[in-house]
């Protein structure tokens, strides 16, 4: 399922997330299921944790991979909505959960993906994600107002 190149790359994504501080992360292979996914917790400036989680898709680096808030949960609004309920949200800026009922962090546009993005930028669109949750948590406004959305490319 996985090409050579796919195994090396995901073996120097894990050694960046390593070596550039973001150590709470890593890339994790079961071998017996030939799936890859990096995960880790994310600390916010509260205090609060986070856990994220990446699974890798078959089609990665060309592919862009789903980012999960898999905990706490569930993940709640300022209201009390679960965040997942929401599914697509340009307001908190969410695509459609997981099957777990995980809310899905958007990231980036597929449109504006390309291969040369490394997870560990895709981390760090994580930690921005968490902070602004947290403002929505302290004020109620959506994330949108937090967080800048990415342009279409033309």
């Amino acid at each position: 399922m996985w090409r050579d190149d796919q195994r090396k790359r995901l073996l120097l994504e894990h050694q960046v997330l390593q070596r550039e501080g973001f150590d709470q992360f890593s890339v994790y292979q079961d071998t017996s299921a030939d799936t890859y996914w990096a995960v880790g917790n994310a600390s916010a400036n509260s205090g609060r944790q986070y856990r994220l989680y990446i699974p890798i898709p078959s089609g990665y680096p060309q592919q862009r991979p789903p980012m999960y808030v898999t905990a706490p949960n569930p993940l709640l609004t300022y209201d009390g909505t679960l965040v997942s309920s929401l599914g697509v949200s340009h307001n908190m800026h969410t695509l459609a959960p997981h099957s777990q009922g995980w809310p899905q962090i958007c990231h980036w546009r597929d449109a504006r993906w390309h291969s040369g993005i490394l997870l560990q930028k895709v981390f760090l669109k994580g930690h921005m994600w968490i902070e602004a949750y947290e403002q929505h948590l302290a004020t109620g406004r959506p994330l949108a107002e937090f967080v800048l959305t990415m342009a279409e490319t033309v």
